[in-house]
């Protein structure tokens, strides 16, 4: 069976961090790329997302500044360098394998969120902000990952707004455009409320959870390391019942 174009799309995104700055990003793009996020679903159709784009200089380096701290708090000083190679051990190449433990032990790895030229920066910085109120009667909560818990929303509302980032980041692919997901400048609480006050978001009632760039690839990426295939991450009516491949998909596709 011919693989069809939207999962072409889906298996040929990529994690974009160096950003084509001469080229920009056009309003009526970055209007489709958005509107595209706003049919992802949501529990009662509630929608609890709101997005800020950020294109002042000043204030994405504000906030990349603060993911650059934050990942060599983590990276550089948190974790063992074995541990870094244990997690990055699909990195075959050893030269690049130590270019990329580099950039996260040195924070360089989160530099294209600040959007400055001669870093590759990326022109437009979203940041999505979860609405910290119910469906129902459900009490169910996320929280942030960090050491100091950055925030707490209800999960539906969390998972929607991911699922909105994935939506965008999809539909920017489809359209030449590239785009990176990221978080570890809203892991700690204290960052939350800077990032909240800078841009005048209403936290606690609005809780900023994930950051999403967008604009034009500064250089042609090559696909990434290889997925699990369904076979082995997917089981039959109960825990390690695995699922046989269907004899009638073959490697090809």
């Amino acid at each position: 069976m011919e693989e069809n174009e939207t999962i072409k799309i889906i298996k040929g995104r990529r994690a974009i961090r160096d950003y084509d700055t001469e080229k920009g990003l056009p309003d009526e793009i970055l209007y489709r790329i958005i509107e595209a996020g706003t049919y992802a679903p949501s529990a009662e159709n509630q929608q609890p997302w709101r997005l800020i784009i950020v294109r002042d200089q000043k204030t994405q380096k504000f906030i990349g500044q603060i993911a650059v701290d934050r990942t060599i708090e983590l990276f550089g000083r948190a974790t063992p360098r074995q541990e870094l190679e244990r997690r990055l051990s699909y990195i075959r190449a050893k030269p690049s394998l130590e270019r990329v433990i580099d950039i996260l032990i040195t924070g360089k790895r989160f530099e294209y969120i600040k959007g400055e030229p001669e870093t590759n920066g990326a022109p437009v910085l979203l940041v999505l902000a979860v609405q910290r109120t119910h469906v129902g009667n459900s009490q169910a909560t996320l929280r942030g990952t960090g050491g100091v818990y950055g925030w707490s929303a209800p999960r539906h509302a969390v998972i929607a707004g991911a699922m909105m980032l994935q939506n965008m980041a999809l539909a920017a692919t489809s359209l030449g455009v590239g785009s990176c997901v990221s978080s570890v400048q809203l892991d700690h609480f204290k960052d939350v409320r800077a990032i909240s006050e800078r841009l005048d978001i209403p936290h606690p009632h609005w809780v900023p959870i994930l950051c999403l760039t967008l604009g034009y690839p500064k250089f042609e990426r090559t696909l990434g390391p290889p997925r699990q295939p369904p076979e082995e991450v997917t089981f039959v009516d109960e825990w390690e019942n695995n699922w046989d491949k269907p004899k009638e998909v073959t490697d090809d596709e």
